[in-house]
């Protein structure tokens, strides 16, 4: 069983090092690893070119800047393993992630494998602090399908490509490629995917080595003028695919209404960067609006299904204190700037 592992890469010349070291390394030896170069700006490309002694590693370098999902698509068309991944070149692995993998194809042949993760957390190349992210499914799942995606998005394994690998055949069968997106272009990815089959594979260990780093990929999160709509859209196709199975079950509800109002806290808080150039009033009048706008209806209607951590803030949204709400947002963005690891342990 051939695996093509495809690598989008945009300045990331300090990683490249640990991710070719730990390929090399590799017990299972039939991989293919695509590097597709972004046109980076520091030297990436050089680096990536003296790993062209390895026969596995193929080089593309694209022309123009073409983002993430674009990069994706072009390893794509060029990937002849039997199944394919798609780790991020910032992160890290578990040496033994394919020889496990390559067992379970081996054993089911299932056509998306979903592996558990670890968070690193680190601040100035220090590490403070890992979580390991695992479900409490394992194994093929068929008859539990639903309860497994609920499961899966409740600990946010759902939404990542690079913690699944992926059968090729599926993907070239059904046309599936990355779609350019500002934001959640992995988890659209993964609702196309999942919207075509009727069973998956939960390697529940903790194999892939996700790093969140300050002033990195995840703490400081660019500041994206559509970030709610998106999400929202994100958590309304994620509503259709549950409804698509069954009828929603209690625990889909908390998860969706949950989801919804984490995201729309989320853009709250957004929407005191200086970069929205909103000012308090409008900030204010922003959240009255989603309070009518009818593809939020929905969630608001089923406000009582919120718990955990968002519980605390029900009546907040139910009684529409906005300006209340915006005083918050205010206080998750000083603590989300000055104070990053302890934000990203509230959120978690």
């Amino acid at each position: 069983m051939k695996l093509s592992l495809i690598f989008c890469c945009y300045n990331v010349s300090k990683y490249l090092d640990s991710i070719y070291n730990l390929l090399k390394a590799q017990p299972y030896k039939d991989i293919e690893v695509i590097f597709v170069e972004d046109c980076s700006t520091d030297d990436t490309k050089e680096k990536l070119k003296s790993f062209l002694i390895d026969p596995r590693i193929q080089l593309i370098e694209n022309q123009v800047n073409l983002g993430a999902s674009e990069s994706r698509n072009v390893g794509l068309r060029v990937a002849t393993g039997d199944y394919v991944g798609f780790p991020d070149s910032d992160d890290l692995f578990d040496i033994d992630w394919f020889v496990k993998v390559a067992e379970v194809i081996r054993m089911h042949k299932p056509t998306v494998i979903v592996c558990g993760m670890r968070e690193d957390y680190e601040k100035s190349g220090v590490l403070e602090y890992s979580k390991n992210i695992t479900s409490k499914y394992t194994g093929v799942i068929t008859n539990e399908y639903v309860d497994a995606l609920i499961d899966l998005e409740d600990t946010l394994l759902f939404g990542y490509m690079n913690n699944k690998i992926y059968s090729m055949h599926f993907l070239k069968e059904n046309a599936i490629s990355c779609k350019k997106m500002a934001l959640k272009e992995d988890f659209e990815f993964n609702i196309t995917v999942f919207n075509k089959i009727s069973s998956f594979y939960i390697l529940n260990e903790p194999l892939y080595f996700y790093k969140k780093r300050t002033g990195g990929n995840t703490l400081t999160s660019k500041y994206v003028n559509d970030y709610f709509e998106i999400h929202k859209n994100a958590v309304l196709l994620l509503k259709e695919l549950i409804e698509s199975k069954v009828e929603l079950s209690e625990e889909s509800k908390k998860l969706l209404v949950n989801r919804f109002f984490r995201y729309l806290l989320s853009a709250i808080e957004r929407n005191t960067n200086s970069k929205s150039m909103m000012t308090i009033i409008e900030q204010v009048k922003w959240i009255k609006q989603i309070n009518v706008d009818p593809n939020c209806q929905w969630f608001f209607l089923n406000i009582n299904y919120m718990s955990g951590k968002m519980k605390i803030l029900k009546l907040l949204f139910k009684y529409q204190y906005s300006y209340i709400l915006v005083l918050i947002g205010h206080g998750l963005r000083f603590t989300k700037d000055k104070l990053p690891i302890l934000f990203a342990k509230i959120k978690s």
